[in-house]
Formats: C-alpha cells, sequence, structure tokens
C-alpha cells in the first residue's frame, strides 16, 4: 500500500503493477485501495483524486479496446463529483467513435481541473492476452498516462510483459510505466495477527496443536490460512472434541484445496511441473519434516534451481530450516494421485507407445531402460511431462529411481 500510494503521490502520478497467483488477496488490496477513508489517510483527497475499480473478467474475445474504454468512461462518470467532468464524459460517450484524440481531449480537460484519475483494473491479463488489444492500444493508454493524470494500478497473475499476445506488443514500452508489486506469503507474526484479531471477540480458543495443524495444511498462504482457519471455527463451533475436529478440517480443508491445487498446476510450466513432481516424490521419499535441499532437486533435475526461485516466488515452495517444503502437506499426495497411472484409463501404455514415435524411439535399448521402467507407471496425461524431465539427460537414471520408488508406495 506505501509503494502503490506513495508513487501516486509522486510529481509523476505514477503507475503500479500487483503480482501474484490465484487468491493471493489481489482483488482485497484493489478493493482496500478504493476505499475513500484509505485514500484519504494516505493523503489522496476524494474531492481531487477519483478511483475507478473494473474487473475486467469481463473482456472477452468480442470486446476491443472503444468498448473497454466506454465501459471505464462509464463507471468514471458514477464515481465523479464533478459536474463538469460528468459532462464532457457523457459527450465523450455520445459521440459515434471513441479515439485516442478524444480520449486526449477528454483528459486535457480533466487536468485542466485539477482532477486525478486512477483505474484499478483487477485480472488485466485478460487484456494482455486478448489479440483484439494490438501495440496501438497499448501506445495510447502509456501516452495518456505519461502526458495526463491519469495512473494504472493493475493486477494479474504474473507479471504484465509475462502474458502479452504477441512479441509486438510485449516490446510496447507500456510496461516501463509500472512498478511489480509482487505478493508474497504471510510472514508468521503476519498469521499470528490475523489468528488474534480473527478470535479476539469470540470465545474461541485453537489449541496449540490445532495451529500447527492449520500451518501444516495451509502454509502461510493468505486465502489457505483463512479458509483452515474457518473451517477449524465451524468445528469449534459445533461442539466438536478436538480429534474430531483434527479430523473435520483435515477432511474438509482437501475439499477446498483441490480447486485451486489444479489452478496452480494448469497455470504452471513443464519445468515448474517437473520440480514441483519431484517436491512431492522427495517428500514421500524422506518425510514432510526432513524437506528437500536446491541440492536434492538438482540431482533429480538438474534444470530445478531457476524453477525454485520461481515456485519460492509464487509461494508454492516454502523455505523450511536450510532448505525447502512445498506449501502444504496436501499438495504433494494430490500431484503424486495425479501422476500416477490409474486402473481402466482410456489408453493403455501399449497402445500410448505405439501412437507415439518420439517415445518409442527413447524407451529403446540400455539407456531407455529407466523410462521403460517408469512410463507404464504414469497416467497417460502425464507421460509427455515425464518425457521432458527424461530430457535431462544429467539426472534421468536419478529421476526414474524416486519415481520408482514414490510410486511403488502409492495405493
Amino acid at each position: 500500500m506505501e509503494q502503490i500510494f506513495g508513487r501516486l503521490r509522486n510529481a509523476e502520478f505514477e503507475s503500479s503493477s500487483i503480482v501474484g497467483d490465484r487468491r493471493i488477496g489481489k482483488t482485497s488490496l484493489l478493493n482496500h485501495l478504493a476505499d475513500p477513508a484509505v485514500r484519504e489517510a494516505h493523503g489522496l483527497a476524494v474531492a481531487s483524486y477519483t478511483f475507478v475499480y473494473a474487473d475486467l473478467q469481463m473482456v472477452d474475445e468480442l470486446m476491443g479496446p472503444e468498448q473497454l474504454w466506454r465501459r471505464l468512461l462509464g463507471s468514471l462518470r458514477e464515481r465523479c463529483q464533478d459536474n463538469a467532468v460528468m459532462a464532457a464524459i457523457s459527450d465523450l460517450l455520445g459521440r459515434q467513435g471513441l479515439g485516442l484524440f478524444d480520449l486526449d481531449e477528454f483528459f486535457q480537460k480533466v487536468d485542466d481541473l485539477g482532477r486525478y484519475v486512477v483505474f484499478l483494473l483487477d485480472e488485466f491479463d485478460r487484456v494482455t492476452t486478448n489479440a483484439n488489444f494490438g501495440p496501438d492500444f497499448y501506445f495510447g493508454f502509456r501516452s495518456l498516462a505519461i502526458h495526463h493524470n491519469v495512473a494504472l494500478v493493475t493486477s494479474s497473475r504474473l507479471e504484465l510483459v509475462e502474458l502479452c499476445h504477441s512479441e509486438a506488443v510485449r516490446s510496447s514500452p507500456f510496461f516501463n510505466i509500472f512498478a511489480n508489486i509482487n505478493l508474497r506469503m504471510f510472514s508468521p507474526a503476519d498469521f499470528s495477527a490475523l489468528l488474534s484479531e480473527s478470535l479476539r471477540e469470540t470465545g474461541t480458543t485453537f489449541l496449540a496443536e490445532e495451529i500447527a495443524q492449520v500451518l501444516d495444511l495451509a502454509g502461510l498462504h493468505p486465502y489457505f490460512v483463512q479458509a483452515a482457519c474457518c473451517l477449524l471455527y465451524e468445528a469449534h463451533r459445533q461442539g466438536l472434541d478436538a480429534a474430531a475436529r483434527c479430523d473435520s478440517l483435515t477432511e474438509r480443508f482437501e475439499v477446498e484445496a483441490v480447486p485451486h491445487l489444479v489452478d496452480f498446476w494448469s497455470n504452471s510450466g513443464d519445468h515448474e511441473k517437473i520440480v514441483l513432481t519431484a517436491a512431492a516424490l522427495l517428500e514421500r521419499q524422506s518425510g514432510r519434516a526432513a524437506g528437500f535441499t536446491v541440492g536434492d532437486l538438482r540431482r533429480v533435475f538438474s534444470r530445478a534451481e531457476p524453477s525454485v526461485a520461481r515456485l519460492e516466488k509464487r509461494g508454492l515452495l516454502m523455505r523450511s530450516g536450510g532448505g525447502y517444503t512445498l506449501f502444504s502437506s496436501v499438495l504433494g499426495p494430490w500431484i503424486i494421485h495425479q501422476i500416477a497411472a490409474e486402473l481402466g484409463e482410456e489408453q493403455s501404455y501399449p497402445e500410448w507407445l505405439a501412437q507415439n514415435k518420439g517415445a518409442k524411439e527413447r524407451v529403446k535399448g540400455r539407456q531407455g531402460r529407466p523410462l521403460k521402467d517408469v512410463l507404464p507407471r504414469i497416467g497417460t496425461r502425464y507421460r509427455q511431462l515425464i518425457l521432458t524431465w527424461a530430457s535431462d539427460p544429467q539426472s534421468v537414471a536419478a529421476m526414474a529411481s524416486l519415481l520408482n520408488t514414490a510410486l511403488s508406495k502409492v495405493g
């Protein structure tokens, strides 16, 4: 908040980009920034500064720049307290077409009236990945932000430049106007503060072993912590005894977590998926309490290190002692269950191998023996990922051994 408001208080009236995975708190932060009392407390008087929140999940393949601008200007008119600005917006929206020169003229009027506009654009990656928004759109938006009292605070899953639909957009100077602010996990102090403040007037106290269970299930992820604590609180309110509360929390949390784990997985690149799988296998082999080191990961995937840094930034890996653990005790078993072959799969291993010439070549001969042992035990959807993993010649034998050992315990 201090960084965002500080940039808005600068003479340059600078923009910011909030970055973080799903459910990390991006929308909550934008809504907090939009609160008039919060803005006033940070020196941005409501009389001069208008904040416009827009959820861009509405942007689909049929929407283009003009439709988006009309939506944003309509929202600005609803929130603005200046009659002259409202009249100028109505005039603008009544025109047949809406181009950059029209917008430039309008925002010059805003400047002349001593007003400032901040667009809080949630899910901005819906725009950057949309082919209807080409380089001209970003050039125009950047020009308005540089030359007028216009600033943006966007939210996205990754840094905006990583989410562009084309190289032409990716190379746009538009992205240079932002400071990236990565939302991270709670600190232990944050967790304690949330817990004590939330329970303060409830008459409910969590036992030490219950707090340890919450941290084991949820790590320090803001959403998962709140979900786990909510479920535990409900168990207390139901009058369950300590053992029943423990069982209820574990069972109900797993149901709550799975849709979000699916999202984390689907939004991970192949190397990130390989590192997450290796981490899950290492935890199964050595025990979650022991954790694993970057060296352990490099032994089974020599290209692991860049993905470790990225996954830690996303909060999916947590530092533990001198090494790491997966952020939740639910994540590792879920990954292993996903990659393991199940009875009754639509396509048998021999059928898959017959249709996949590249894989057939890879399992031939002595060098292919580790893969020949492993691949039949991998689910059809994940065999290509294992082949990608096995393309790392320095660690293919260690990888196959780890997979065989861990999958032998699945059942």
